[in-house]
């Protein structure tokens, strides 16, 4: 397989301009200052629910960038609907399981709910950068494969950052 500077000069645009709302997300974190200074411990939790709302996005990017491949008639409000019972449920699982086991080896309810709510915002917040992102990419022509994964993980990444604290900074 040879260079291709098509490919760079495309994947290198979508890239930087996920560098870019890494900084935005940094900028967003230090408006959490004093969140986050009273209550340290929440900077542990960042990649736990981080991680967790991008893979569930990143599952439902993989879902609908195949399912667009493959099917001729796609309505997007049946797929959102049935997508939306499946993460929630999912997040709910996932919420719980993860409260309990910061209850479990933190001894803190206060923490416990906050992260469990947290991830679970962070997870139903997948919902929108994992189908609608990819969506839309496909709907303008752009190939939703290349684009919508830089994109829609610094989109995620802010959103369950912003829900994770938002909920900190009113439990905690």
């Amino acid at each position: 397989m040879s260079f291709s500077f098509k490919e760079y000069r495309t994947r290198i645009t979508w890239l930087s301009m996920g560098l870019v709302g890494s900084l935005l997300i940094a900028q967003l974190i230090s408006n959490f200052e004093d969140t986050l200074r009273e209550n340290l411990i929440l900077a542990s939790f960042i990649p736990l629910v981080v991680y967790i709302s991008d893979a569930v996005g990143t599952q439902m990017e993989s879902i609908i960038i195949r399912t667009l491949s493959t099917e001729k008639h796609f309505d997007i409000k049946t797929f959102f609907s049935n997508q939306f019972l499946l993460t929630f449920t999912v997040g709910l699982t996932l919420s719980i399981i993860a409260g309990v086991g910061v209850f479990i080896f933190f001894d803190g309810i206060s923490l416990a709910i906050t992260v469990s709510l947290g991830l679970l915002g962070g997870i139903i917040s997948s919902l929108f950068s994992g189908i609608i992102i990819p969506y839309y990419f496909w709907k303008f022509h752009q190939d939703p494969a290349e684009a919508s994964g830089p994109i829609a993980t610094v989109i995620q990444d802010f959103i369950s950052i912003f829900v994770f604290f938002l909920v900190a900074s009113v439990i905690m």
